[in-house]
């Protein structure tokens, strides 16, 4: 029987005793809110009496219950208080000014056309609650009007473009990965406004950007073109710089498993483990730049040496040799996983009991007191 799973933060609170109010809705922000509550912080998410509240508390996939709030939004909310206020309402924005006066972070999301009504204008809140740190995400980094929704963003930002196998259209990724990412910056302007207080005493208004946060993540695929010239394409999951890299192979079991080998040592490794060791000399496969530009040969030969072990056998002789290798799970079963045993977090909302992913993926080891 397996050890229960240990969350990386465990116990720790770091946190406790800061006041986080979210006003964001569907998932970059609450996502946001959720890392900070993770880590001790008291956060209030406020929703709108009259119209449902989030948005996604009505999203839900087809067959999935219609009692108490949906899978999408248990994702992005979890540890969290809740209270109904109606902003454009004179006397629930005075409820939401009493809640900012003892305060240290504001996240939202609404548009910039929007804040003088709601009483959120940067300016003014900056005046009356100096030492509050507020982000506000924002949809487009040039068009500050327009709305951000995260599949249009994952079109605009090149992502889509490069998803999906070639000569194939392009496909949306399965999760809404730019509020993801925005969700990152969002946390990171936070700390980062966090600190400059402790040295001045004064808040931030901060502004992150769907579309930034996208652009910031295109990294080596953006320096394809930025440097090289050559214009990033889909490749399945298949690394555009790096062989063996993202293959899949099929093993004598019937299960399958893909590669991840970064180095030329680890592909000696792996040449080795298969009996061929002499492969890793040969001219076309002796440096990683020669095995890219014949991957599919590297490839072809791959498939039959593989083809002949058991998954479970290779995958432990891959661990023992240093070659990344590894098999393909399902979600069902990564959450399986200890890690993602680890990972999950129950809890409970509107008196049923949930359970999501937890944002804090991290374990604190402060000097002088490690534990492992």
């Amino acid at each position: 029987m397996d050890e229960p799973a240990r969350p990386p933060l465990g116990d720790d609170r770091p946190l406790t005793g800061l006041r986080v109010i979210e006003l964001a809705s569907v998932l970059a922000g609450p996502l946001a809110g959720s890392f900070f509550a993770e880590l001790g912080a008291e956060v209030t998410k406020v929703e709108h009496p009259g119209t449902g509240g989030d948005v996604t508390r009505q999203w839900r996939s087809a067959g999935e219950s219609a009692g108490g709030p949906s899978a999408y939004y248990a994702a992005a909310n979890g540890p969290k208080a809740t209270v109904l206020l109606d902003l454009s309402d004179a006397a629930d924005r005075a409820e939401l000014d009493v809640l900012l006066a003892s305060a240290d972070v504001l996240l939202q999301n609404f548009k910039g056309a929007s804040l003088d009504k709601l009483g959120l204008n940067p300016e003014t809140l900056a005046k009356r609650f100096p030492r509050l740190i507020h982000v506000h995400l924002k949809g487009f980094l040039t068009d500050p009007d327009r709305a951000g929704y995260d599949m249009v963003v994952q079109a605009e930002t090149g992502f889509m473009a490069m998803n999906g196998e070639p000569g194939r259209p392009p496909f949306r990724m399965p999760v809404a990965m730019m509020d993801v990412l925005a969700a990152h910056q969002m946390r990171s302007a936070a700390l980062l406004a966090m600190w400059e207080r402790e040295r001045d005493g004064r808040g931030s208004y901060l502004e992150v950007w769907l579309d930034a946060s996208g652009l910031g993540a295109l990294v080596n695929r953006a320096t394809e073109y930025l440097v090289a010239g050559q214009e990033p394409e889909a490749l399945g999951a298949l690394h555009p710089q790096i062989a063996p890299y993202g293959e899949r192979f099929s093993c004598a079991c019937g299960g399958s498993v893909v590669l991840a080998v970064g180095s030329d040592q680890q592909f000696r490794h792996l040449c080795g483990l298969l009996g061929h060791a002499a492969w890793a000399d040969e001219a076309w496969f002796v440096s990683n730049p020669q095995r890219v530009v014949h991957r599919a040969a590297l490839a072809e030969r791959l498939a039959g040496a593989i083809a002949q072990f058991k998954r479970d056998d290779l995958l432990t002789a891959a661990r023992e040799s240093g070659v990344p290798m590894g098999r393909i799970n399902k979600v069902s079963e990564a959450l399986e996983q200890p890690a993602g045993r680890a990972m999950t977090a129950a809890f409970t909302s509107e008196d049923k009991a949930l359970r999501r992913v937890r944002q804090v993926a991290f374990r604190i080891h402060r000097n002088g007191n490690f534990k492992t």
